[in-house]
């Protein structure tokens, strides 16, 4: 049951290192040629290659250290070519020596005349060429060792790299703090100005009802039960857009469907996702989608919407265009808010909208 796993990861071994001396011509142009390709896809099978030895997935380090990672593996792959080497020669030698012998004729390496090469003569030089085959063997391994703890080193980011994602997370935590205090408010605001008007309304009704003869009182209450309507549906909005449940119970694309069908404006929706199980990356699409088609029904004199989503490759893509008069502001509250959220699940968050239209909100965000 453990031999297998030692003999596959040997054999990997092997075969990366087989894989490296074959890459040394492309490596060593990549390394001259950088930052320009084939360096990038040079760097990729070098990734592909170590990833596929041990199993631990590789990233291609940042550009500025491109040229001398190139450089670090094309040295240590001359060091493995010239390792082959003298394992071959050495192989080479052993083989003449033993025909040497059983056959009494010479060996041309050594300039040995034929029966000067005897069985003593091999035993003498067993021991030292199994400890150099041991040796050499030992060197390999080290160095598909030490070529994957390079790789590790270069990708891993520097004081300078990790001080500015500290100050771009400081940064996007206070937009996004910033973008839930908006949504606070602007909650409040639909809480105060619709659904409170609609209770206040509501509570007058009941009142008149009270004061007044049956046959007005009947008239009143069927009017108070429409208010009574009003109310539930604007809390269902209120709660929709604060979060819907149905999101979190039945997935982006039911959730997307429901929005469709809240809208009065026509909406087509193309989802080609694969089901994923990153909640918050299919929360942060859902408000990009939601957002902006809010902005298209309120400011946008649009007539259609499209809204298509995409996933593969680790990234949710959302895409949200409509036919309207464009122009709409990327700083405004409501999507900055967007684009704070998006952000904070390092996302990329794009808003073109020229001038007479169309606009286009499109948004790339990480997935587990």
């Amino acid at each position: 049951m453990t031999s297998r796993p030692i003999v596959r990861d040997v054999l990997r071994m092997l075969g990366g290192t087989a894989a490296g001396i074959a890459m040394l011509p492309s490596t060593l142009v990549a390394v001259v040629t950088t930052p320009r390709r084939p360096a990038p896809t040079v760097l990729d099978a070098l990734a592909t290659r170590l990833t596929w030895m041990d199993g631990i997935p590789r990233r291609v380090p940042p550009a500025r250290r491109t040229r001398g990672l190139l450089a670090l593996s094309a040295l240590l792959q001359l060091v493995v070519l010239c390792i082959l080497a003298l394992i071959a020669a050495g192989v080479v030698v052993g083989i003449q020596m033993l025909v040497a012998a059983a056959t009494g004729g010479p060996v041309a390496l050594f300039s040995a005349r034929p029966g000067r090469v005897t069985w003593a003569t091999v035993g003498l030089f067993v021991a030292p060429g199994l400890v150099l085959l041991f040796l050499a063997l030992s060197g390999l391994g080290g160095i598909a060792w030490l070529e994957r703890r390079v790789w590790d080193a270069f990708q891993r980011p520097g004081a300078g790299e990790l001080s500015q994602e500290v100050v771009r997370l400081h940064t996007t935590l206070d937009e996004v703090v910033d973008a839930v205090d908006s949504e606070r408010r602007r909650i409040e605001r639909d809480i105060h100005d619709g659904v409170q008007q609609r209770v206040v309304a509501l509570s007058i009704l009941l009142a008149r009802v009270e004061r007044s003869d049956p046959a007005e009182g009947a008239a009143l209450l069927r009017t108070a039960r429409d208010e009574t309507q009003n109310i539930l549906d604007d809390l269902r909005d209120v709660a929709w857009r604060t979060y819907p449940e149905m999101l979190q119970r039945d997935g982006l694309a039911v959730a997307l469907r429901a929005l469709r069908d809240r809208v009065a404006m026509p909406v087509h929706l193309d989802v080609e996702a694969a089901p994923i199980a990153d909640r918050a990356a299919e929360t942060a699409a859902y408000f990009v989608a939601s957002e902006a088609v809010t902005n298209a029904i309120k400011h946008a004199d649009a007539a259609s919407i499209t809204i298509r989503v995409r996933s593969g490759d680790g990234l949710l893509s959302v895409r949200v265009e409509d036919d309207g008069v464009g122009g709409a502001d990327a700083a405004g509250t409501g999507l900055s808010g967007i684009a704070s959220r998006v952000a904070a699940r390092d996302g990329r968050l794009r808003v073109h909208s020229p001038v007479g239209g169309p606009t286009v909100v499109e948004a790339v965000i990480p997935c587990g």
